[in-house]
């Protein structure tokens, strides 16, 4: 059964059910003025990418991985060597500029900036509003969304050098997950938290809002959607959604719906057994995607042929996430093992051929390259 829960939630289902309370304002950031409140003792690499675990809900064991690609080496547990702490608790999601990085930490409920060039944490905010749940995030033109998991709604404010408190704000679907900012309209998928609440209105949808007006379309998925990946090139957002628990069992695959960024129109739709995670080629249109088998892939979204397992999944392992490297062609496959041991990353070629393994922490939830 947890094989069908929401992906990015297996650590923290229980978290619905805690009781919450209002506590201090979030902190204002210091206006005109660099903020450095901790200097990091190890660099970044230059070139590399950055694997971000997310731990064990209530552990705040969530922490980097850094692969250097000059070096072929993994400096591991990245935070936790260089502030003697860990990055927080379930750390969920990160976006970057070309200096900045901004994590999102659903357990702690904070912000996290970091300039990795420096290295340094330039500004944290503490997001202590009555039931915060800081999810994914996106930017767009000098300020930050993020989804806020349980109150239902995407929180915004502006960065540079520290983080302005987020009050902005647009109401969303019920439980919304990923996010993705483009053409000045945000991208949500709001998932409705598995059964608990399919039931409730835009449950499943992806909803696009007009950053200026505040308006919103809504096109009807499936249920658990969770995942959000955009081909610019042929514009066009995938759209993964898992099913829930009680469809699974009633034979209802998850899948992949492709919604055109324009007409918002459905332009096609896979269904996928144990779909769990899509990645896109800007270069070519070709589709990845993860299911509970292994890797497959298809040329682009109207190929006729049969999508092919390009590494199969032959261990009772659970492959947690993929991403996608198009500038080195590699496709990194995030391997949480049991959800409850150190994880690891399998790189291979976009033909499925390991190229290398690398041990890390628990729940690889993510890897971004710069």
């Amino acid at each position: 059964m947890a094989v069908y829960i929401t992906k990015r939630l297996l650590a923290i289902s229980l978290f619905l059910f805690a009781l919450w309370g209002c506590v201090k304002t979030p902190t204002e950031p210091v206006k005109n003025k660099h903020i450095n409140l901790d200097t990091l003792s190890l660099p970044f690499p230059e070139s590399g990418a950055m694997v971000l675990c997310e731990g064990l809900w209530n552990y705040t064991n969530s922490d980097i991985y850094l692969y250097d690609y000059s070096t072929s080496a993994m400096i591991e547990s990245y935070f936790l060597n260089a502030t003697n702490s860990y990055l927080g608790d379930i750390v969920s999601d990160v976006a970057m500029t070309d200096n900045q990085m901004i994590f999102t930490a659903t357990g702690t409920k904070q912000l996290i900036l970091i300039d990795h060039r420096t290295p340094a944490i330039l500004h944290k905010i503490n997001i202590d509003y009555d039931r915060a749940a800081p999810r994914s995030i996106t930017l767009n033109d000098g300020n930050y969304y993020y989804t806020d998991l349980y109150r239902d709604e995407v929180r915004y404010g502006s960065f540079a050098d520290s983080l302005s408190t987020p009050k902005g704000k647009y109401e969303t679907g019920p439980a919304p997950e990923d996010i993705i900012a483009y053409n000045e309209k945000l991208f949500i998928a709001n998932s409705g938290f598995g059964d608990y609440r399919q039931e409730d209105k835009n449950a499943g949808t992806l909803q696009i809002i007009d950053i200026a007006t505040g308006q919103s379309d809504y096109v009807y998925i499936g249920p658990n959607l969770i995942k959000l990946e955009l081909d610019t090139a042929d514009n066009y957002i995938a759209c993964g959604y898992l099913n829930t628990p009680t469809g699974v069992n009633n034979g209802e695959p998850g899948g992949i719906v492709f919604v055109d960024l324009t007409t918002h129109q459905v332009k096609q739709q896979m269904y996928i057994k144990d779909f769990t995670d899509v990645q896109l080629s800007q270069n070519d249109g070709r589709i990845y995607y993860l299911t509970k088998e292994g890797v497959y892939t298809m040329h682009d979204i109207y190929s006729r042929a049969l999508p092919q397992l390009i590494i199969e999944n032959t261990t009772k392992d659970i492959w947690y996430s993929l991403s996608y490297n198009e500038q080195k062609q590699e496709l990194w496959i995030g391997n949480a093992r049991n959800y409850q041991s150190d994880g690891e990353v399998i790189v291979t070629d976009e033909q499925g051929q390991i190229i290398r393994r690398h041990e890390v922490g628990k729940n690889p939830s993510n890897v971004v390259f710069y």
